[in-house]
């Protein structure tokens, strides 16, 4: 082995050592409550989870639909954040997304969105505002930096206060069961 390729591997250790092990959960947390994102629920909560959400994902769409019994339950002491990506389409996820974050209310800008979604969702915002396009590119990083494949993508504390994520459309009941707890 050449002195060089010694040194590279040295140099790498600490990365793969860090890769491989377990994530550390307030940093990622620290790293969720930083990003930009759209709240739905009560204004104080005893709980919150985390929602990667892009604009261009029908699954999303299902999801929130899925949501909206429990987000509106008098009963829910659980906030969902959505953090808003553009992944899916290079110009409607941006724009659209754009659309939600620079609303005066973003939360019924979202729920606009997500109810229209079948029909080409809410009106786009061109141009973005250099700040909205940071955002949801920091956003974005975020979701490609935790290693997420897709959209949805969610973050929730279970019971026992471990937290959890799921990929995908959850159903309505084990969103009442698992994640919003209300049963």
């Amino acid at each position: 082995m050449t002195p060089a390729r010694l040194l590279l591997m040295l140099l790498l250790l600490p990365l793969l050592a860090q890769a491989s092990s377990e994530p550390d959960m307030d940093a990622l947390l620290e790293r969720l409550e930083a990003s930009q994102w759209v709240a739905e629920g009560p204004k104080k909560p005893e709980r919150v989870a985390y929602l990667f959400t892009d604009m261009a994902c029908p699954y999303c769409a299902s999801l929130w639909q899925n949501m909206q019994p429990m987000v509106n339950d008098p009963d829910n002491t659980l906030q969902v954040r959505h953090i808003i990506v553009g992944l899916i389409h290079p110009k409607r996820s941006f724009t659209q997304g754009a659309a939600v974050l620079a609303a005066r209310n973003p939360a019924d800008a979202l729920a606009r969105h997500e109810t229209q979604f079948q029909q080409g969702g809410i009106r786009p915002l061109e141009p973005v505002p250099p700040a909205v396009r940071s955002q949801i590119h920091s956003n974005t990083g975020l979701m490609i930096t935790l290693g997420l494949r897709g959209t949805p993508t969610l973050f929730y504390p279970g019971r026992s206060g471990k937290w959890y994520s799921a990929s995908g459309v959850i159903s309505e009941g084990d969103l009442r069961e698992k994640v919003f707890r209300l049963q």
